[in-house]
C-alpha cells in the first residue's frame, strides 16, 4: 500500500467555468489513489455556496469565472473555513495575490500530470502537517466559546485579549501587541509586535474599535486602526491631511470622515 492510500481521502472540489477544464481536473484527480472529488461548481456563487455547507480538504480554484473570480468565491466564505487551496488558470498574474490568499500552489493552464502531482504533494504534506477540514471544524466549534470569553476580558471595560489565526493555528493576542488592524472583506488582518506573519480575525473594525481602549488605539479610515504606542511620527501630506507613520515605516493617511475622531484622540483641538 502506498503513502497516499494510506491517509483518509482528500476530499476535492472543482471550481471551474469551462467544462473541458473540469473535466481534465477530474481526469488528473482520478489518477490520485487518495483524492474523491466531492462536488464540481461552474459559477462563484455555487462555489460559496458548497464551501459553507460542504467539508472540503482541497479547492482546485479558476481565476476567471465568467463575470466574477475565484477571489470573489474566497471572500464569500470565513478565512477560517477555506481548505487547502491550488489556483489553476491560465493568467499568470495573479500569481502574487494568489499566494497572499494562502495559496498551496498556482497551477497554469494546460495543467501537465507533473506538475499535478506535484501540487497534491504539497497538498498532502499541508494536510499531514495541520489538520484535515474535519478537525477544523471541530476546532472552529471549540473555539468559539473561547473567543467569546476572552473578549470578556477586560481591564478598564476594555479588551485584553481577542483569538486570531496563524499558520493553520488559533492563538491568543496580546491587545497591546498589536501594530495595526486592517479590514480585509470579511476578517481583519493583524500585525503584531515581533511577528512577522499576522494574524487573522473574524469580525470588522467597528466591532474592535468598541472593545478596544480609545487612548490606546484610534481608527484611522474605513480600512485600519492604529495602536498609537507603535506611531513613530505624525506628518501633513500636501492637502494637509494627516499622515501617520509607523514604526515599521508603514504610512497610513487618515480618513475625512475620521479626521475629527483622530484630532480628539491625539488632543489636537
Amino acid at each position: 500500500m502506498t503513502e497516499a492510500q494510506t491517509h483518509a481521502p482528500i476530499r476535492t472540489l472543482i471550481v471551474d467555468d469551462e467544462t473541458p477544464a473540469r473535466q481534465w481536473l477530474r481526469t488528473l484527480c482520478a489518477r490520485m489513489a487518495d483524492v474523491r472529488i466531492i462536488g464540481e461548481c461552474a459559477t462563484a456563487a455555487e462555489a460559496s455556496r458548497t464551501l459553507r455547507t460542504t467539508t472540503v480538504d482541497l479547492l482546485l480554484l479558476d481565476i476567471q469565472l465568467g463575470a466574477h473570480t475565484g477571489f470573489q468565491v474566497l471572500d464569500g466564505v470565513a478565512y477560517s473555513a477555506v481548505p487547502n487551496l491550488v489556483f489553476v488558470t491560465a493568467h499568470d498574474q495573479y500569481a502574487v495575490r494568489a499566494f497572499d490568499r494562502r495559496a498551496v500552489d498556482y497551477l497554469l493552464k494546460p495543467v501537465r500530470e507533473d506538475r499535478f502531482r506535484e501540487s497534491l504533494e504539497r497538498v498532502r504534506r499541508q494536510l499531514r502537517g495541520g489538520m484535515t477540514s474535519e478537525i477544523q471544524s471541530a476546532v472552529r466549534e471549540t473555539i468559539m466559546p473561547l473567543e467569546q470569553s476572552l473578549l470578556s476580558l477586560r481591564s478598564h471595560g476594555y479588551t485584553e485579549r481577542l483569538v486570531g489565526e496563524r499558520d493553520g493555528a488559533y492563538r491568543i493576542i496580546e491587545c497591546h501587541k498589536m501594530v495595526s488592524m486592517e479590514s480585509e472583506g470579511n476578517y481583519v488582518r493583524v500585525a503584531e509586535e515581533g511577528v512577522a506573519e499576522p494574524a487573522i480575525m473574524r469580525g470588522t473594525l467597528q466591532g474592535l474599535a468598541a472593545i478596544l481602549d480609545p487612548e490606546q488605539f484610534v481608527r484611522v479610515s474605513r480600512f485600519a486602526i492604529l495602536n498609537l504606542s507603535f506611531v513613530e511620527r505624525i506628518e501633513r501630506d500636501a492637502d494637509s491631511h494627516l499622515v501617520f507613520i509607523l514604526r515599521d515605516g508603514r504610512r497610513f493617511a487618515v480618513g475625512r470622515a475620521y479626521a475629527a475622531d483622530v484630532h480628539r484622540a491625539l488632543r489636537m483641538g
